[in-house]
């Protein structure tokens, strides 16, 4: 096993988080299916917008055992995150984890912020080798760097999209409303953290 997977697997086992490691994206994809598909009666799964948990092809894979999926919409309505706030799974990534146990997300509407403090009964974390940091500050960083890169992904007009570096805006299109930091699981909620043995997401 990797040894720096193995030190942040046992640094968020202290933390209260169930902790899984795996080799490449399809085995993360085969670990999430086994932690869902013999729940009975068929679970409500939602999630949040991760490249990385749909490049493993589990939108499209889960709905054939979920009663019902929730898929985080860029337009319209909000009404798929109200539902996924009370889904029985929750499934996203991480913009950045730090090695001295940190999760960090930057949020433009706060639906995936929310999703993994409160709400969902269990919540899973799928993240790749790349979003690993040694420190805090490092996440930090980092996930500021993936909402820049978020920001030109989805075509906003903020300056970040322009300048390629964050400018503290608060512009009408800011992708970057809400920070979560979490050190310890929550209260109340399952959460399973997937570590990838190869890079995957932003």
């Amino acid at each position: 096993m990797n040894e720096e997977l193995a030190a942040l697997q046992e640094t968020f086992q202290r933390r209260g988080f169930q902790v899984e490691i795996c080799e490449n994206i399809a085995q993360a994809a085969k670990v999430v299916h086994e932690m869902i598909d013999k729940v009975t009666p068929a679970p409500t799964i939602g999630f949040g917008n991760s490249m990385t948990v749909k490049s493993a092809g589990l939108q499209e894979s889960l709905a054939q055992v979920a009663k019902d999926t929730y898929i985080h919409a860029l337009v319209g309505t909000a009404e798929s995150d109200k539902k996924a706030l009370t889904a029985d799974f929750y499934l996203t990534s991480a913009n950045a984890v730090s090695m001295d146990g940190h999760i960090v997300n930057i949020d433009g509407n706060g639906n995936r912020t929310a999703a993994t403090c409160f709400g969902p009964k269990q919540v899973i974390y799928l993240i790749g080798k790349n979003k690993i940091t040694q420190t805090l500050d490092e996440a930090m960083q980092r996930a500021k760097k993936a909402a820049v890169l978020n920001a030109k992904r989805y075509n906003k007009k903020t300056p970040c999209a322009v300048t390629g570096k964050c400018e503290n805006c608060l512009s009408p299109d800011c992708v970057c409303s809400v920070t979560t930091i979490h050190r310890k699981k929550p209260l109340g909620v399952q959460m399973t953290l997937i570590f990838i043995d190869e890079e995957a997401g932003l």
